[in-house]
């Protein structure tokens, strides 16, 4: 993509927009950066990159206008009244993602869902190496999809990027090889305004895909489910689920391909839950769009332990299990999580909602052992399911644990997979998912 002499506005400075930034100059553009926050590194910045104009703070409406394109880092409010200007005088917006795929020569294998979308990528990466092919995994997960490219030298082999509904919110022409939904659950929709255009978002995924290209959905899930009519033509669409009829499937206790047979027993995955027998099929017609040998695959998912914050197991402490499901960020993730588990479970729940409808958890909880609340939505979660169990709650982590471990008995598995977003308390789930496993910790310490 020629940049060469353009003004490039990067907006937004985290980590996507400083990998923005670097594309950008690397493209010979002219640069400014804007950001509303007044960010500790600024003076750093602005050594780091002399030549680039940084304004921090509040953003006049005519601040893009200037600009030849606008480069917009995700997860940025669109009625930004800057950046509704820019829109309404015509300026080109182009999201990370969007740029990535402008640039690159290589195939795309891209993923996205509400839950299970680290994992798949992860494990599409891992099937590919085991294949001997040079694949680079990112995207929202880990590093930016930019900072992915080489600066000098030939690309790999693909790409495999997890990417969020704000990635692809700001799509247009993006097209991938590979494709997947996982699934789709009420999530930012505080961010979206609504379900509907969070789906949306979702869909970007494959709008622009084509003739030869492999979009992989979920068969037990509602929405993907009822997508296919909105697949462009030529594109092949295969579906995994639980049926014999489906690309991949469960039959007995065995992962199955249609196109190859017997993938792999269950109890040869390290993976536990079945929301996660699902991510490995997902992850094994994603690598077979890409021509990764059955055996690549099989080797991949024997040997791929998990991602951190998981349903992790922790420790067992007087026979009940202590599992860290911190990245159940939404209602979708939590209840995958409690159908991985034997009961009875005490569930650790709460956080910022972002305005999710959590009330099928009065049916999930029914017969669970027990609940310890915590967090900005606690108190709601806590009247939802009066009546229904034993329910405490907690000011802190470490009182969650303590209180939980009172409520569990032997046998039973204490869950922290909040069905809520982390930072009403938290730096981010990986940091609640921390806490947990410190205070866990700390209970076999009190033993000793």
């Amino acid at each position: 993509m020629d940049m060469n002499g353009k003004k490039a506005y990067i907006l937004g400075m985290g980590k996507t927009g400083h990998s923005l930034l670097r594309t950008a100059l690397r493209l010979g553009a002219h640069c400014r950066v804007a950001d509303t926050r007044l960010l500790q590194d600024a003076a750093d910045l602005r050594r780091r990159y002399p030549a680039v104009d940084f304004h921090f703070g509040d953003m006049p409406e005519d601040l893009f206008l200037e600009a030849d394109i606008l480069l917009l880092s995700p997860g940025l409010a669109p009625s930004l009244p800057a950046l509704v200007s820019a829109r309404r005088a015509g300026i080109e917006i182009l999201g990370d993602i969007e740029l990535f795929g402008r640039i690159t020569r290589a195939p795309i294998v891209a993923i996205t869902g509400s839950n299970g979308k680290s994992t798949v990528t992860t494990l599409v990466g891992e099937m590919a190496r085991a294949a001997g092919l040079r694949a680079a995994v990112g995207g929202n997960l880990g590093t930016p999809a930019l900072d992915l490219l080489p600066e000098t030298g030939p690309e790999p082999d693909l790409y495999v990027l997890e990417l969020s509904s704000f990635q692809l919110a700001a799509c247009h022409d993006f097209h991938p090889r590979a494709a997947a939904i996982l699934n789709l659950s009420p999530d930012h929709l505080d961010w979206h305004g609504d379900y509907a255009a969070y789906a949306a978002a979702k869909t970007r995924i494959f709008r622009a895909m084509g003739a030869g290209d492999t979009l992989v959905l979920n068969a037990g899930d509602t929405f993907t489910a009822a997508l296919p009519p909105q697949v462009p033509a030529g594109v092949r669409v295969q579906f995994f689920g639980g049926a014999d009829e489906h690309d991949a499937s469960i039959a007995g206790d065995r992962l199955c391909l249609r196109s190859d047979g017997p993938l792999l027993d269950l109890d040869q995955l390290p993976l536990r839950g079945a929301h996660n027998a699902e991510n490995a099929l997902a992850a094994a017609l994603l690598a077979r769009a890409m021509a990764v040998p059955v055996t690549a695959i099989r080797q991949a998912l024997r040997t791929f332990p998990g991602l951190p914050h998981r349903l992790a197991r922790i420790a067992e402490i007087n026979g009940v299990s202590y599992y860290d499901d911190s990245k159940g960020t939404n209602l979708g993730a939590t209840l995958k999580a409690m159908s991985g588990l034997p009961g009875p479970l005490v569930m650790i729940l709460g956080g910022d909602a972002k305005g999710a409808d959590l009330s099928p958890l009065r049916e999930a909880c029914r017969g669970q052992r027990g609940v310890v609340v915590l967090g900005k939505d606690g108190p709601q979660i806590s009247a939802l399911l009066a009546g229904i169990l034993p329910v405490e709650s907690a000011r802190n982590m470490a009182q969650a644990v303590e209180k939980a471990a009172v409520l569990a008995q032997r046998g039973d598995q204490v869950l922290l997979s909040p069905a809520c977003a982390s930072t009403d308390m938290f730096t981010d789930y990986q940091d609640r998912g921390r806490q947990f496993a410190v205070a866990v910790r700390a209970l076999t310490e009190d033993l000793a």
